[in-house]
Protein backbone atom coordinates (compact mmCIF):
# COMPACT_ATOMS: atom_id res chain seq x y z
CA UNK A 1 0.00 0.00 0.00
CA UNK A 2 1.38 3.37 -1.02
CA UNK A 3 2.24 5.52 1.97
CA UNK A 4 0.64 8.94 2.07
CA UNK A 5 2.92 11.96 2.55
CA UNK A 6 2.56 13.49 5.97
CA UNK A 7 2.99 17.20 6.57
CA UNK A 8 2.28 17.52 10.26
CA UNK A 9 1.89 21.02 11.70
CA UNK A 10 4.64 22.23 13.96
CA UNK A 11 7.73 21.08 12.10
CA UNK A 12 10.51 23.56 11.36
CA UNK A 13 8.52 26.58 12.55
CA UNK A 14 10.73 29.69 12.49
CA UNK A 15 11.81 30.43 16.09
CA UNK A 16 11.15 34.15 15.63
CA UNK A 17 7.41 33.39 15.31
CA UNK A 18 7.16 32.08 18.86
CA UNK A 19 7.22 35.49 20.57
CA UNK A 20 4.98 37.27 18.05
CA UNK A 21 1.28 37.98 18.25
CA UNK A 22 -0.54 35.68 15.80
CA UNK A 23 -1.84 38.57 13.66
CA UNK A 24 1.68 39.96 13.15
CA UNK A 25 2.72 36.67 11.52
CA UNK A 26 0.26 37.12 8.66
CA UNK A 27 2.55 39.14 6.34
CA UNK A 28 5.28 36.50 6.65
CA UNK A 29 2.75 33.74 6.04
CA UNK A 30 1.43 35.59 2.99
CA UNK A 31 4.90 35.92 1.52
CA UNK A 32 5.69 32.25 2.03
CA UNK A 33 2.30 31.08 0.77
CA UNK A 34 2.66 32.97 -2.52
CA UNK A 35 6.39 32.59 -3.19
CA UNK A 36 7.01 29.08 -1.82
CA UNK A 37 3.62 27.31 -1.86
CA UNK A 38 4.87 23.98 -0.57
CA UNK A 39 2.71 21.60 1.54
CA UNK A 40 5.13 21.87 4.47
CA UNK A 41 4.68 25.66 4.52
CA UNK A 42 0.92 25.28 4.99
CA UNK A 43 1.35 22.46 7.50
CA UNK A 44 3.47 24.78 9.64
CA UNK A 45 1.04 27.67 9.25
CA UNK A 46 -1.88 25.45 10.28
CA UNK A 47 -0.54 25.36 13.85
CA UNK A 48 -1.40 29.06 14.21
CA UNK A 49 -4.92 28.74 12.82
CA UNK A 50 -7.69 30.27 14.90
CA UNK A 51 -11.09 31.69 14.02
CA UNK A 52 -10.17 35.26 14.95
CA UNK A 53 -7.46 35.24 12.26
CA UNK A 54 -9.86 33.70 9.76
CA UNK A 55 -12.30 36.57 10.24
CA UNK A 56 -9.53 39.16 10.15
CA UNK A 57 -8.42 37.81 6.79
CA UNK A 58 -11.98 37.77 5.45
CA UNK A 59 -12.23 41.44 6.37
CA UNK A 60 -8.96 42.07 4.52
CA UNK A 61 -10.33 40.15 1.54
CA UNK A 62 -13.21 42.63 1.44
CA UNK A 63 -11.41 45.85 2.30
CA UNK A 64 -8.28 45.59 0.12
CA UNK A 65 -10.04 45.30 -3.28
CA UNK A 66 -12.57 47.94 -2.20
CA UNK A 67 -9.83 50.38 -1.14
CA UNK A 68 -7.90 49.91 -4.37
CA UNK A 69 -11.15 50.21 -6.32
CA UNK A 70 -11.75 53.56 -4.62
CA UNK A 71 -8.23 54.61 -5.58
CA UNK A 72 -8.92 53.65 -9.18
CA UNK A 73 -12.05 55.79 -9.17
CA UNK A 74 -9.95 58.73 -7.96
CA UNK A 75 -7.30 58.18 -10.60
CA UNK A 76 -10.00 57.85 -13.25
CA UNK A 77 -9.45 55.40 -16.06
CA UNK A 78 -9.00 57.69 -19.11
CA UNK A 79 -7.64 54.94 -21.34
CA UNK A 80 -10.71 55.41 -23.59
CA UNK A 81 -9.58 58.97 -24.35
CA UNK A 82 -12.69 60.57 -22.78
CA UNK A 83 -12.26 63.19 -20.09
CA UNK A 84 -14.98 62.15 -17.67
CA UNK A 85 -14.36 65.19 -15.46
CA UNK A 86 -15.63 67.68 -18.07
CA UNK A 87 -18.48 65.57 -19.41
CA UNK A 88 -21.93 66.07 -17.79
CA UNK A 89 -23.16 62.63 -18.82
CA UNK A 90 -20.14 60.87 -17.35
CA UNK A 91 -20.44 63.01 -14.23
CA UNK A 92 -23.98 61.72 -13.79
CA UNK A 93 -22.78 58.19 -14.46
CA UNK A 94 -20.13 58.65 -11.77
CA UNK A 95 -22.88 59.34 -9.23
CA UNK A 96 -24.71 56.20 -10.28
CA UNK A 97 -21.47 54.25 -10.19
CA UNK A 98 -20.78 55.31 -6.60
CA UNK A 99 -24.24 54.13 -5.56
CA UNK A 100 -23.81 50.84 -7.40
CA UNK A 101 -20.38 50.38 -5.85
CA UNK A 102 -21.76 50.84 -2.34
CA UNK A 103 -24.56 48.38 -3.07
CA UNK A 104 -22.09 45.90 -4.58
CA UNK A 105 -19.86 46.16 -1.51
CA UNK A 106 -22.86 45.48 0.71
CA UNK A 107 -23.58 42.33 -1.27
CA UNK A 108 -19.93 41.28 -1.06
CA UNK A 109 -20.02 41.59 2.74
CA UNK A 110 -22.65 38.85 2.70
CA UNK A 111 -21.68 36.68 -0.24
CA UNK A 112 -17.87 36.65 -0.01
CA UNK A 113 -17.80 34.96 3.44
CA UNK A 114 -20.76 32.75 2.48
CA UNK A 115 -19.19 31.48 -0.75
CA UNK A 116 -15.82 31.13 0.93
CA UNK A 117 -17.15 28.91 3.72
CA UNK A 118 -19.26 26.84 1.32
CA UNK A 119 -16.24 26.17 -0.90
CA UNK A 120 -13.95 25.53 2.05
CA UNK A 121 -16.49 23.15 3.63
CA UNK A 122 -16.81 21.13 0.42
CA UNK A 123 -13.04 20.81 0.12
CA UNK A 124 -12.73 19.93 3.79
CA UNK A 125 -15.37 17.19 3.62
CA UNK A 126 -13.79 15.70 0.50
CA UNK A 127 -10.34 15.80 2.09
CA UNK A 128 -11.62 14.04 5.21
CA UNK A 129 -13.40 11.47 3.03
CA UNK A 130 -10.05 10.72 1.40
CA UNK A 131 -8.45 10.16 4.81
CA UNK A 132 -7.34 13.69 5.68
CA UNK A 133 -6.81 14.63 9.33
CA UNK A 134 -6.78 18.43 9.34
CA UNK A 135 -9.11 20.77 11.23
CA UNK A 136 -11.68 22.95 9.46
CA UNK A 137 -10.28 26.13 11.01
CA UNK A 138 -6.82 25.21 9.72
CA UNK A 139 -8.22 24.58 6.26
CA UNK A 140 -9.96 27.99 6.19
CA UNK A 141 -6.96 29.80 7.65
CA UNK A 142 -4.51 28.35 5.14
CA UNK A 143 -6.80 29.00 2.17
CA UNK A 144 -6.92 32.68 3.07
CA UNK A 145 -3.13 32.82 3.33
CA UNK A 146 -2.94 32.77 -0.46
CA UNK A 147 -6.32 34.28 -1.36
CA UNK A 148 -5.70 37.58 0.44
CA UNK A 149 -2.29 38.35 -1.13
CA UNK A 150 -3.43 37.22 -4.59
CA UNK A 151 -6.47 39.50 -4.32
CA UNK A 152 -4.15 42.35 -3.34
CA UNK A 153 -1.72 41.63 -6.18
CA UNK A 154 -4.49 41.47 -8.77
CA UNK A 155 -6.16 44.68 -7.59
CA UNK A 156 -2.81 46.46 -7.35
CA UNK A 157 -1.76 45.52 -10.89
CA UNK A 158 -5.07 46.73 -12.31
CA UNK A 159 -4.76 49.96 -10.29
CA UNK A 160 -1.29 50.56 -11.75
CA UNK A 161 -2.68 49.98 -15.26
CA UNK A 162 -5.41 52.53 -14.57
CA UNK A 163 -2.83 55.04 -13.32
CA UNK A 164 -0.76 54.51 -16.48
CA UNK A 165 -3.90 54.75 -18.66
CA UNK A 166 -3.59 51.22 -20.02
CA UNK A 167 -6.70 49.43 -21.23
CA UNK A 168 -8.03 47.45 -18.27
CA UNK A 169 -10.72 45.96 -20.51
CA UNK A 170 -8.04 43.81 -22.15
CA UNK A 171 -5.61 43.21 -19.28
CA UNK A 172 -7.97 42.72 -16.31
CA UNK A 173 -9.44 39.38 -17.53
CA UNK A 174 -5.96 38.05 -18.32
CA UNK A 175 -4.68 38.98 -14.86
CA UNK A 176 -7.75 37.49 -13.17
CA UNK A 177 -7.49 34.19 -15.07
CA UNK A 178 -3.75 33.88 -14.41
CA UNK A 179 -4.15 34.51 -10.68
CA UNK A 180 -7.12 32.14 -10.53
CA UNK A 181 -5.16 29.22 -11.96
CA UNK A 182 -2.19 29.98 -9.75
CA UNK A 183 -4.57 30.03 -6.79
CA UNK A 184 -5.91 26.59 -7.74
CA UNK A 185 -2.32 25.30 -7.85
CA UNK A 186 -1.60 26.72 -4.39
CA UNK A 187 -4.91 25.37 -3.09
CA UNK A 188 -3.70 21.86 -3.86
CA UNK A 189 -0.65 22.43 -1.66
CA UNK A 190 -2.95 23.72 1.10
CA UNK A 191 -4.95 20.46 1.11
CA UNK A 192 -1.75 18.41 1.05
CA UNK A 193 -0.25 20.37 3.94
CA UNK A 194 -3.32 20.62 6.17
CA UNK A 195 -4.63 17.09 5.64
CA UNK A 196 -1.50 15.10 4.79
CA UNK A 197 -2.94 13.78 1.53
CA UNK A 198 -1.19 12.77 -1.68
CA UNK A 199 -1.14 15.26 -4.55
CA UNK A 200 -3.58 13.13 -6.57
CA UNK A 201 -6.22 13.07 -3.82
CA UNK A 202 -5.66 16.76 -3.09
CA UNK A 203 -6.23 17.68 -6.73
CA UNK A 204 -9.54 15.80 -6.70
CA UNK A 205 -10.62 17.47 -3.43
CA UNK A 206 -9.83 20.89 -4.92
CA UNK A 207 -11.26 20.25 -8.40
CA UNK A 208 -14.70 18.90 -7.45
CA UNK A 209 -15.96 22.08 -5.70
CA UNK A 210 -14.78 24.20 -8.66
CA UNK A 211 -16.54 21.86 -11.10
CA UNK A 212 -19.73 22.01 -9.02
CA UNK A 213 -19.43 25.80 -8.91
CA UNK A 214 -19.09 26.05 -12.70
CA UNK A 215 -22.08 23.75 -13.15
CA UNK A 216 -24.13 25.87 -10.73
CA UNK A 217 -23.22 29.10 -12.57
CA UNK A 218 -24.03 27.53 -15.95
CA UNK A 219 -27.36 26.32 -14.58
CA UNK A 220 -28.22 29.78 -13.25
CA UNK A 221 -27.27 31.40 -16.56
CA UNK A 222 -29.41 28.89 -18.44
CA UNK A 223 -32.40 29.64 -16.18
CA UNK A 224 -31.82 33.38 -16.58
CA UNK A 225 -31.56 33.11 -20.36
CA UNK A 226 -34.74 31.03 -20.46
CA UNK A 227 -36.58 33.59 -18.32
CA UNK A 228 -35.44 36.48 -20.51
CA UNK A 229 -36.47 34.60 -23.65
CA UNK A 230 -39.93 33.97 -22.18
CA UNK A 231 -40.30 37.64 -21.23
CA UNK A 232 -39.33 38.77 -24.74
CA UNK A 233 -41.74 36.26 -26.24
CA UNK A 234 -44.58 37.52 -24.04
CA UNK A 235 -43.72 41.13 -24.93
CA UNK A 236 -44.26 40.38 -28.59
Amino acid sequence: MKRQPQYMPGGNVPPSFAAQHPATRLPAFYARAVTTPQPRVFAQAAEYARWSLVWIQLVLLLIIPAALGLLRSVLRDTSSGIDTRSNVFFGFMDVLTVGATIAAFGLKVVFVPLLFFVGAALQYLLARAFGGHGRFVSHCFDMLLYQVPLAFIGALIITVFVALHFSTLFFAPIISVALFFYGVFVNTSVVMGVHGLSREKSIIAVAIPYILGVMAVCGLLAVLAHSIANMLHMAH
